[in-house]
């Protein structure tokens, strides 16, 4: 039986929608749905090896769900079932991710249109703020994939700036041809349904917040500072 050979797990609206625009097209690759949420929910293990029953051997097959950065614990889980599994984490400024959470989920009525943005951040609606704390997600990654080896962080920012080298540099860690290109690399995937900007209050009170996180991640990942590094 089949089981994922990559996971994606997070982190949500920074970029896993294009990623699986993109990858799944790749001729090694095989994803048939994206999000299948299956290291949290109650479901056999024979039903995750159907998602991948009609893969051919020389594919890998992939799993991208941002959610599996939202609970503790799922780390293990995973390892449990996929050891040899490459771990993918796309990282965002954690002040624009929650906010653009927040937007989708008034969008999709899983928050109350009427709670304001920082409500919803300080009552950690929907993980919104434990979303955010990449450091502590990948720490726990880390205990079972090592990091740079079989963990592998990459930034929301290079789809904007730099799109084919960070699909090659995704490519490359996945040790899958990484010449391949899909057509259309800067296409805008998925954006937001809902407008607006963050009021600057509350982006200085989520940023606050963030500060130490951002710190211990930096040290982490070996950077002086991250894409989103402020002041």
């Amino acid at each position: 039986m089949r089981v994922a050979n990559f996971i994606c797990a997070g982190a949500q609206k920074s970029g896993t929608t294009w990623l699986f625009s993109q990858i799944s097209r790749h001729p090694q690759v095989f994803m048939r749905d994206k999000e299948l949420n299956f290291f949290y929910r109650d479901l056999p293990l024979s039903w995750y090896g159907e998602r991948f029953a009609n893969a051919r051997e020389d594919q890998l097959c992939g799993d991208i769900s941002p959610n599996y950065a939202a609970f503790t614990g799922l780390a293990e889980r995973i390892h449990a079932i996929c050891p040899n599994a490459f771990m993918l984490h796309i990282l965002r400024d954690p002040v624009a991710r929650a906010f653009s959470q927040w937007k989708m989920a008034r969008y999709l009525g899983n928050i109350p249109r009427e709670v304001p943005f920082i409500q919803a951040f300080r009552e950690d609606m929907q993980f919104m703020r434990r979303r955010g704390e990449y450091c502590v997600i990948l720490e726990e990654y880390a205990q079972f994939y090592p990091l740079g080896f079989r963990l592998g962080v990459f930034w929301y920012d290079d789809i904007a700036r730099r799109p084919a080298d960070l699909f090659k540099d995704i490519t490359t860690f996945l040790e899958i041809d990484s010449h391949w290109r899909p057509p259309d690399l800067s296409a805008l995937v998925a954006p937001s349904p809902e407008m607006g900007e963050i009021d600057q209050s509350d982006a200085a009170e989520v940023a606050a917040y963030y500060e130490p996180f951002d710190k211990t991640l930096c040290a982490l990942v070996g950077l002086s500072s991250l894409p989103w590094s402020r002041g």
